[in-house]
């Protein structure tokens, strides 16, 4: 069958995978790369800590790829046994045979990554996209959902920025060269933070999202984060922890809370000042102690 995305050339591929090899020899927690095979292609997970410990999924953002993880696997190691996926179709070291096109597909996708790895129910941790990804998987399947952790949400309770999808569609998604590509990254942490994009452990992660997009096919019917209805999710009772950016990119930080607030309200909502849709880069710290908080008190 015929992947619905690759890289454009094998020296392409080989230089993303270059850096992404780099990135996990940062990672202060030692990290075993492996593939699971899947109807939706080859998903490539990275795994961490303890295995008699409770599992965790996570779920990365838009072209981030699995690594986006690693500098935050003393938190996430620390009582969890870790699963970093990387999605098929993004940019990552997966492969794609299917667009997962639709939340069907999602959870059908994950359905297969947890009943091949032996996981019966799981944490989750995810960002942007993933996070969209996690909510369709959690109301689908509550009863593999232990735990559900929101780092900078995309989509589900607030439609992005108008002018800055028309900006990013105009000057990355029709020319995706790589001056284009670092130009977005940058867009999405604090300007006071973007020499952290140029530091390691950031610096290789960065680079793969800056060469990636640059160098790979996209199918236009790929899942984007959108507004959906959370009753089920709030009908669920799974704990959920949200953390917001407060100078969000892509959404108004703010008005997400409140939303957040209202329509989970049992879920934790803390609203970061200082911090955009790149979370986990602006506020490393402060997205550690929020989690390791919240899956202490599993």
């Amino acid at each position: 069958m015929r992947r619905s995305s690759a890289f454009k050339s094998d020296s392409a591929r080989m230089e993303y995978c270059k850096l992404y090899d780099q990135a996990v020899a940062l990672s202060p927690v030692p990290v075993e790369q492996s593939d699971v095979e899947t109807s939706f292609g080859t998903t490539h997970v990275l795994t961490a800590g303890d295995p008699s410990k409770p599992p965790l999924i996570a779920l990365h953002a838009l072209s981030m790829s699995a690594t986006m993880w690693l500098p935050l696997l003393p938190t996430l190691t620390e009582f969890h046994h870790v699963r970093m996926l990387d999605v098929p179709g993004d940019i990552n070291k997966s492969v794609a045979r299917v667009v997962m096109s639709s939340p069907t597909r999602v959870v059908d996708w994950i359905n297969e990554v947890l009943d091949t790895l032996a996981i019966e129910g799981s944490t989750f941790v995810a960002s942007s996209l993933g996070t969209w990804m996690a909510t369709q998987y959690a109301m689908a399947r509550p009863e593999r959902v232990e735990q559900l952790a929101f780092v900078a949400p995309a989509g589900i309770v607030s439609q992005q920025h108008p002018k800055w999808i028309v900006e990013m569609m105009f000057k990355f998604r029709l020319r995706p060269t790589v001056s284009n590509a670092e130009w977005l990254l940058d867009t999405l942490v604090m300007e006071s933070n973007r020499p952290l994009l140029r530091t390691d452990p950031w610096r290789p992660i960065a680079q793969q999202f800056i060469v990636g997009s640059a160098t790979f096919r996209r199918k236009l019917r790929e899942p984007h984060p959108v507004k959906c209805n959370i009753e089920r999710l709030a009908a669920s009772g799974i704990p959920v922890l949200t953390v917001i950016p407060g100078d969000e990119t892509l959404h108004d930080g703010p008005t997400m809370a409140g939303r957040f607030r209202q329509q989970l309200p049992h879920a934790q909502v803390e609203l970061i000042e200082a911090a955009n849709h790149l979370l986990v880069v602006d506020r490393t710290d402060v997205v550690a102690a929020q989690l390791q908080k919240f899956l202490r008190a599993r």
